[in-house]
């Protein structure tokens, strides 16, 4: 038997509050707890604007390309039933308008809740479904014409209306016995539900949705109107399947059944994002033309469109701010990366980077060490602007040399807690060595969730020629293979996080080899992330680009001691780049 609602489309969409009782403190929440519809003829909650929002956006929205599947759709329902000349246009009661609309059906007295401003519903067909109700009742009651406005006596009514109408959905929008018996003729394909979050005294309910047939399958986010918090979400009807029916051997009408679904779920995600603040995704607009290439890539899915989407999500939508340097910032707080290290390193590709001063920063971290000196002496130049005597003056670290850093990353992973005193000392034996601690953690007690390295002490930052932007990293191991997450404080987009994401990548892919494990991924969370002004024009530049295929790294097979890498052990291979970028530091 063919089911209707998936031929002609047709939706329920409803809102339902806690209905108040006595018994609310101990009562089992679950899926039947919002049910309350009305009250005395109208709503039980005072205006809703989240909601009302929300109804309209749903059912006034079309898609002119959807249309064509869907009507396509209908014509073979109706040429398979020799119905396509049969049926006759009544000009009499159909809407003369010849946009595409969506139909929203309502009893009775829901049409006469609706305050008369809002006769009839706009830019949708409404049906009435009434016995009683005459045309001139409606005519007279706000004084127009309401040619938008078709009344009908019953269900079966509704069909010969939609079998001749150009309309895109069908809504049914109450009341309370209109959804009983649409759910009870199996003539709902979806529900879209709201749940308003309090109580309120109920005399109509919403009829009993049976959850052997409709599961929930989709939950919109949270969202708060006059204190009430109300969120949505969509039952959708489940296929039964009759083993005695025979299965038409058609896999183009199988095919675009799923195309039906797909648009349909397209339209679904187009109702959740009914609340986008507009205002917002204008924030930076004077930016938007300068991504021509960028946006049209349809599908980012190259990981390293992750970084590149921060960076766009920042220039077009992040918060103007000074900061410590004075060059000033766009920021936003919070992002997530995910690098699977088992099939590419994550170099990335939209520009060249300096892979070498990557690798010999990493070293100098996990020698320990705080001298600038050795870095520059390798023509490796990342802290050159952090020990200069300005700088340090500037830190208030009068005393310290120019190019002593100070107890940094390399000193906290090797020397947790030990007494800095300069970057010639020699501070073996003293203090936590965390680096060694986790490799033996991961060695001997894999499943352990305290594998966990921290560059954070409190009490050396003062001493810092810069603290550490990342400060924490974690292990995780499963199945002979290693992940790290880093949690990065303060994240230089431009500059910093490309270098981070390699190194991090870098360091498990070590700590990996020296415990004999393989290397799965690299998660990067972001906290303040930030593009510099002085950086803008240059990122445009580098969103514009398309990436190429990540490299991979190999390490030296023979080096079992974290200590022991040198820069020779290192080679990555088929790295394909885009030219070099040139970004000031702001320090």
């Amino acid at each position: 038997m063919e089911d209707l609602s998936e031929t002609f489309d047709i939706y329920a969409i409803c809102a339902c509050c806690k209905v108040l009782n006595d018994d609310e403190k101990v009562r089992c929440f679950n899926n039947k707890t919002f049910k309350g519809i009305g009250n005395a003829g109208v709503l039980p909650w005072k205006c809703n604007l989240i909601d009302m929002k929300y109804f309209s956006s749903v059912t006034s929205y079309i898609n002119e390309n959807n249309y064509i599947r869907l009507k396509w759709k209908r014509d073979k329902y109706m040429e398979k039933h020799n119905l396509k000349n049969n049926v006759e246009l009544n000009t009499n009661i159909i809407s003369s308008t010849n946009n595409l609309q969506n139909i929203v059906v309502m009893g009775k007295k829901n049409w006469e809740s609706i305050p008369k401003k809002f006769k009839p519903l706009q830019n949708r067909i409404n049906i009435i479904l009434s016995r009683t109700l005459k045309k001139e009742d409606i005519v007279n009651e706000n004084n127009n014409e309401n040619n938008n406005v078709i009344i009908i006596k019953s269900v079966d009514d509704l069909f010969p209306i939609l079998k001749c109408t150009k309309y895109y959905k069908c809504f049914i929008i109450g009341g309370s016995s209109v959804y009983k018996e649409f759910l009870d003729r199996n003539l709902i394909k979806k529900i879209y539900f709201t749940r308003i979050n309090n109580s309120y005294n109920c005399d109509v309910l919403f009829p009993e949705i049976n959850e052997n047939l409709f599961k929930i399958t989709s939950i919109s986010d949270v969202y708060n109107s006059n204190n009430t918090t109300l969120d949505f979400i969509i039952y959708s009807k489940t296929k039964e399947i009759n083993p005695n029916e025979e299965v038409p051997n058609n896999t183009f009408l199988g095919v675009c059944d799923e195309q039906n679904k797909a648009f349909d779920d397209e339209d679904d995600y187009t109702y959740f994002s009914f609340n986008k603040n507009k205002e917002n995704i204008k924030k930076n607009s004077e930016h938007a033309h300068n991504f021509k290439i960028y946006n049209s890539i349809k599908y980012k899915n190259h990981p390293e469109y992750q970084y590149l989407n921060i960076i766009y999500d920042i220039i077009m939508h992040g918060n103007k701010q000074d900061d410590r340097t004075g060059v000033g910032v766009l920021s936003k707080f919070g992002y997530m990366m995910k690098f699977n290290l088992n099939e590419y390193f994550p170099l990335l590709t939209t520009k060249k980077l300096f892979i070498r001063g990557i690798i010999e920063e990493l070293l100098w971290f996990i020698r320990g060490e705080t001298n600038g000196n050795t870095l520059l002496e390798k023509n490796v130049r990342i802290w050159e602007a952090n020990g200069t005597r300005e700088f340090l003056d500037n830190r208030k670290l009068f005393h310290r040399e120019v190019n002593d850093l100070g107890p940094i990353y390399g000193f906290q992973w090797r020397h947790f807690g030990a007494e800095y005193t300069d970057m010639h000392d020699n501070y073996k034996d003293k203090g936590v060595d965390q680096l060694k601690n986790i490799i033996n953690l991961i060695k001997n007690d894999p499943t352990c969730r305290r594998i966990i390295l921290c560059a954070w002490n409190v009490k050396d930052l003062d001493q810092m020629a810069l603290p550490p932007c990342h400060i924490l990293c974690q292990f995780y191991v499963f199945d002979g293979k290693l992940s790290c997450i880093m949690y990065q404080r303060s994240c230089d987009l431009g500059l910093g996080v490309p270098f981070n994401i390699a190194s991090y990548s870098i360091f498990t892919y070590m700590i990996a080899q020296v415990c004999n494990l393989q290397a799965a991924e690299f998660i990067h969370v972001l906290g303040n992330a930030h593009v510099y002004n002085n950086h803008i024009e240059s990122l445009k530049i580098q969103l514009n680009r398309t990436p190429y295929p990540f490299p991979t790294l190999k390490l030296n097979p023979d080096i079992k001691n974290i200590e022991d890498f040198t820069i020779s052990d290192f080679t990555v291979q088929n790295y394909v780049h885009h030219d070099k970028i040139n970004m000031d530091m702001a320090a």
